[in-house]
């Protein structure tokens, strides 16, 4: 399974790769890649936790970044 979120206000590439680092170390995500100039991550995932990703992705998001705003699109 695959989703995209929408991940606004990322200050740097060096933030938006750790951000794509820690997401894709979350258990039941298979990929993770983020387009700094397109705002956009792109995680792959086991269909079990798709309930709980747009939380951690949040959550991982909001430590990195506490201003950025995520959207699922």
């Amino acid at each position: 399974m695959k989703i995209k979120f929408k991940v606004e206000g990322i200050d740097c590439p060096n933030c938006a790769a750790k951000i794509e680092k820690l997401v894709g170390g979350v258990d039941g995500v298979t990929s993770s890649k983020i387009n700094f100039m397109a705002e956009k991550l792109t995680v792959e995932l086991d269909e079990a936790i798709s309930d709980k990703i747009f939380d951690e992705v949040k959550k991982i998001v909001k430590t990195v970044e506490p201003d950025a705003i995520v959207e699922v699109l």
